[in-house]
């Protein structure tokens, strides 16, 4: 049981991304209703994934490798569906989740990109402003 459990915490990393670009997907609906992706869908890229890493041998470590292979197809797969307009978005969508899945982007400062400084007028309801030595 006990390795099972290390095994199984091993690839938590590889989920945590997997997660994070299933829901970059979900959303793309908010873009146009034509683009809806199902689970069983994902599901398959993600097991063409593991066959992928197995083919890639070569490299030690599997997990990573899992990852690399699993994030290009799902950029792959759904790029075969999306507009040409909206193909840079997907990518900027993908890199922002993986970040921010990863501790890597703090997500007030990554809302104040987005939002800018919208209600700083009003000091009783601004939000502080966050440390912007990152852009």
């Amino acid at each position: 049981m006990k390795k099972i459990n290390e095994t199984r915490d091993t690839f938590r990393p590889c989920g945590r991304i997997a997660s994070a670009l299933f829901f970059v997907l979900l959303d793309l609906h908010k873009i146009n209703p034509m683009y809806q992706f199902s689970l069983d869908w994902y599901r398959g890229i993600f097991k063409q994934s593991i066959l992928d890493a197995k083919a890639n041998s070569a490299q030690q470590d599997k997990i990573a490798t899992i990852t690399k292979c699993h994030i290009l197809n799902v950029y792959r797969y759904t790029c075969r569906s999306l507009f040409e307009r909206h193909k840079l978005l997907l990518a900027f969508q993908l890199t922002i989740k993986m970040q921010v899945s990863n501790g890597l982007i703090d997500n007030d400062e990554y809302l104040f990109f987005l939002r800018g400084a919208v209600g700083m007028a009003d000091k009783s309801i601004a939000l502080p402003k966050p440390n912007a030595d990152w852009v």
